[in-house]
Parts: structure tokens; sequence; C-alpha cells
């Protein structure tokens, strides 16, 4: 069993079990099974560029290589930023203490990325957060269930149903001032662009 979420709210500590919710376990779920005329099941397969190999599924994952053909393995793999720099990885935050931010306005939840949704079953209720949450109130704290590159965002709400972290990454959206006037862009007399008039 995966270790507690534990947040910290008004100065008291809280464990929370999570249970990851997807779509299949609300919903059920279907599988498409392509068969060949007898009846058997097909294979996804792929051939390389070159056409030498049949690569199955799964295979691709089993290694990686470098352009000169060299196996690298998964120790040697490291993150990198967009300026080239090594990022270290990010230790899991499950059985780490984090401290609830909040309430939080609504909108920050209607930005989010969302990756996952888990539930998360007190041991011990708050008496104080559990009514904060009742009454529409929304909390953020740092959340990565396994180590990565990343710290994802989660943010714990609640409803009749029970306690809920929405975990993902914050989208930062760029709007136009109404006010704004629309400036088209400005092509060269030389350029190369097609002329439609020509056709």
């Amino acid at each position: 069993m995966a270790k507690p979420v534990i947040v910290i709210f008004e100065g008291n500590e809280l464990s929370l079990d999570p249970v990851r919710v997807d779509r299949s376990k609300i919903y059920g779920g279907r599988k498409r099974i392509a068969i060949d005329s007898q009846g058997l099941t097909c294979t996804k397969a792929a051939l390389t560029l070159d056409g030498t190999q049949l690569l199955r599924s799964g295979m691709t994952a089993q290694a990686y290589f470098t352009p000169e053909g060299r196996w690298v393995q998964r120790s040697e793999m490291v993150g990198l930023d967009s300026s080239g720099n090594r990022i270290e990885n990010k230790p899991s935050t499950l059985g780490i203490p984090q401290v609830l931010e909040g309430p939080i306005d609504p909108g920050e939840v209607l930005a989010l990325s969302l990756e996952s949704v888990f539930l998360l079953q007190a041991t011990e209720e708050h008496a104080g957060l559990a009514a904060a949450l009742r009454s529409g109130a929304i909390f953020r704290f740092p959340f990565n269930y396994a180590a990565g590159l990343e710290v994802e965002t989660a943010y714990l709400v609640g409803n009749d149903e029970g306690t809920f972290a929405l975990v993902g990454k914050p989208v930062e959206q760029r709007w136009v001032e109404e006010s704004e006037a629309f400036v088209p862009m400005e092509i060269e007399e030389d350029s190369d662009e097609l002329d439609f008039e020509m056709m």
C-alpha cells in the first residue's frame, strides 16, 4: 500500500490514504480487439524505417539507443531544462508533511492541466478542515506520487462523496485585451511568399 498524503492544517497533521480515481473504476471500460479472418487476435507491430526489423508492442520500452547505436542504461539518463542544465530528480511527497495553502481562488483550479484525481480517505477527521471543504473552500499543496523531474500541484476539494486531490500543472493563460488593436504582419515586397493572384 502507498504511503499516506500528509497535510498540515492549522498546525495539525492529517494523514490521508490516496486511492487513484480513474474513469474505468467509475464507468467501467471496453476494449476493442482486432481479429483476423480466422478469428485470431491480431498483435500490433511496426517496421523500422529501413524495413529490416519488426517491432512488437512493448519492445521500444526495453532499451534506449544513441544515434550511433550505443545502448543507454536508464541510470545514465538525466533530465535537462530548456537551457541544457541538468535537473535533479524530485522525491515523492507521500509520507512527507505538506502545508496546505489557502483557501485559494477557485479560478486556479479551472486553469489546471489535470493529470490525475485521488480520493483521499482520512484515518481521523479534522473537523475544521472538513467544515471548510464542505463550505466550498479549496486548498493547494505540492504533490508528487512518485519521484520525477517536476513537482506537481494538488488542489484539495471536498463534497458529499468525499475529499479529493486534483493533481496537475497550472497553465498560464495569455489574454489579449479588448482595447488592443490588431496589427497585421508586414510582408516585404521582395518576399518569397506565394502570390495567390498568380494562380
